[in-house]
């Protein structure tokens, strides 16, 4: 999967859960956190930032990681190239 985030242009390429530890890699402070609180902070910014109400399920950082994949490209905060 490649995507682009339409916020910075920046362009992700890899499994839904390569491209969202790529993004928690970049994201400042946010080293600490483990992926799935990752993908849980990721959504509630969304939701302060933008008034977006993405909705990620799922049990294991896979299926988190595809689902705020698939809000992000609903949500246009991501294109899929």
């Amino acid at each position: 999967m490649r995507i682009k985030i339409t916020s910075d242009g920046r362009v992700l390429e890899g499994t839904a859960k390569q491209i969202v530890e790529a993004m928690h890699y970049v994201a400042f402070g946010q080293e600490q956190r483990t992926l799935g609180e990752y993908i849980d902070w990721a959504v509630d910014q969304a939701s302060r930032m933008n008034e977006l109400d993405l909705k990620v399920e799922g049990e294991t950082d896979e299926e988190k990681a595809a689902s705020l994949i698939e809000a992000m490209l609903r949500a246009g905060l991501a294109e899929r190239l």
